[in-house]
């Protein structure tokens, strides 16, 4: 699915054209990306509210054959940025200024 709007954009001759349409189609993911991911998080509290461990709970989420590692599971369950998103936002935090008393 997504190979496909990536080969249709960069088949888009006109530079302008096919600028504009990656600008929309990356806030289109962006948008995709929060709503998928919070339905990760939905079905990861079921599992936990069923009983299961975060270790069984990666197991479950595992990716060609790789369960999700039990503190992926624990920053899940959490919410907010992980990975690199989770650092760019500390950067960010660490960038802002101290507020004046």
């Amino acid at each position: 699915m997504f190979k496909k709007l990536i080969n249709d954009l960069k088949a888009v001759e006109d530079p302008s054209r096919r600028g504009a349409l990656a600008t929309e189609a990356l806030d289109v993911l962006k948008e995709a990306n929060t709503e998928i991911s919070q339905i990760r998080q939905a079905a990861a509290r079921e599992l936990k509210d069923q009983g299961l461990s975060y270790k069984e709970i990666g197991e479950r989420f595992s990716r060609d054959g790789k369960p999700l590692h039990f503190t992926r599971i624990q920053q899940i369950l959490k919410g907010g940025p992980t990975g690199r998103w989770a650092k760019a936002a500390r950067e960010a935090e660490a960038k802002k200024p101290e507020p004046e008393e």
